[in-house]
């Protein structure tokens, strides 16, 4: 079943298995939000859903869950992320996992739903044979890349009010592919890099992703966080001879910050991978989200965040745009620094 069709299903019954097959983490989300709807409803995730990994998950510990009778809510979910490693592991007398579940699947909990995610499944075999009678194979897939720049468009008139010119939403697409987790983050910079603009064109555009922004804000962030002044205070000169202003600036690097904090926050209640997979962090900056939000410590990047927010309103009221960015950069790089002056400033009023 495409995932379009999936997603406009109402009121359909809850089916005992479910297999999303993709890699795109934000067509997989869109799926699983569904599962979900389908399956428990608005109970409450804690006493209805269990996650977990195919590297991580026990068979006993899987099906134990779907014959648990539910609690405060309609049905059990189990969902396994990377399942084919789940699916190959040995179990009984020399059987697959797989194995296993077709026997399962030919007797299943009246009040359990099973989800496996995979990147590729294999039609022929026995299991999938068995999940098209009883559940629904939903292919997490892009079918119609033609639609794609409209559906960029769309995207940014609903989460942030602008209009994402058609010479825009194609460039992203040139440069990024077809990824939407990637698609979305790049746009969320961008709605940020507009600013109050109404608008984002293909100037934008080039300016933030074609010309490699990216890169430079992440070694901007590992200067903050190694406390590097001199370092930052190179790389912002380097802004500053694109002829970008503060508000720019700033722009490029909220969205980075606010990213770290929410990864970290995720990650005291679950695996970091699973935390930026749910924030939509890009694949190729996992690495340097992963090794930014061990540096960071959580005082310090709370004191960056808020620091950004206040220097993006200096900025727009103050005309020394240099000054702006330079005493933020020494706010980034020590906040304690920034902490006793206020403190002074304070006991001194």
């Amino acid at each position: 079943m495409r995932l379009s069709d999936f997603l406009a299903e109402k009121g359909a019954v809850a089916r005992p298995i479910y297999v999303l097959r993709g890699t795109d983490p934000y067509l997989l989300d869109q799926a699983r939000r569904h599962v979900r709807a389908q399956t428990v409803g608005d109970a409450d995730p804690g006493m209805a859903i269990v996650e977990t990994t195919g590297a991580d998950a026990v068979l006993a510990d899987v099906m134990d869950s779907l014959r648990t009778l539910p609690f405060l809510a309609p049905r059990r979910l189990v969902i396994v992320r990377e399942a084919e490693d789940f699916l190959e592991k040995p179990a009984r007398r020399g059987e697959k996992i797989r194995d296993v579940l077709l026997d399962y699947l030919e007797k299943p909990a009246a009040t359990g739903s099973l989800c496996l995610e995979v990147a590729s499944w294999n039609k022929s075999t026995n299991l999938a044979e068995r999940v098209a009678e009883v559940g629904v194979l939903v292919a997490c897939e892009l079918t119609d890349p033609a639609r794609l720049p409209a559906w960029l468009r769309s995207e940014a008139l609903k989460r942030y009010k602008k209009k994402l010119s058609s010479g825009a939403a194609q460039m992203l697409i040139e440069h990024l592919g077809t990824n939407f987790a990637s698609l979305l983050s790049a746009l969320d910079a961008l709605a940020l890099y507009a600013g109050a603009a109404e608008t984002i064109d293909s100037p934008d555009v080039d300016a933030l992703v074609a010309r490699g922004h990216h890169e430079r804000v992440w070694a901007l962030c590992d200067a903050v966080s190694e406390r590097k002044v001199a370092r930052a205070l190179e790389l912002l000169d380097v802004f500053w001879t694109e002829g970008m202003v503060a508000p720019q600036i700033v722009g490029l690097l909220r969205p980075t910050l606010r990213q770290l904090l929410r990864v970290r926050a995720l990650s005291r209640k679950m695996s970091p991978d699973a935390a930026m997979e749910k924030v939509g962090v890009n694949y190729y900056a996992r690495d340097r989200v992963r090794n930014a939000a061990k540096a960071f410590s959580d005082a310090h990047l709370a004191d960056a965040y808020q620091a950004l927010v206040e220097a993006d309103l200096e900025a727009k009221t103050t005309p020394n745009d240099r000054l702006v960015m330079e005493t933020l950069i020494h706010r980034l790089c020590l906040p304690e620094a920034a902490r006793d002056v206020s403190a002074a400033s304070a006991s001194a009023e």
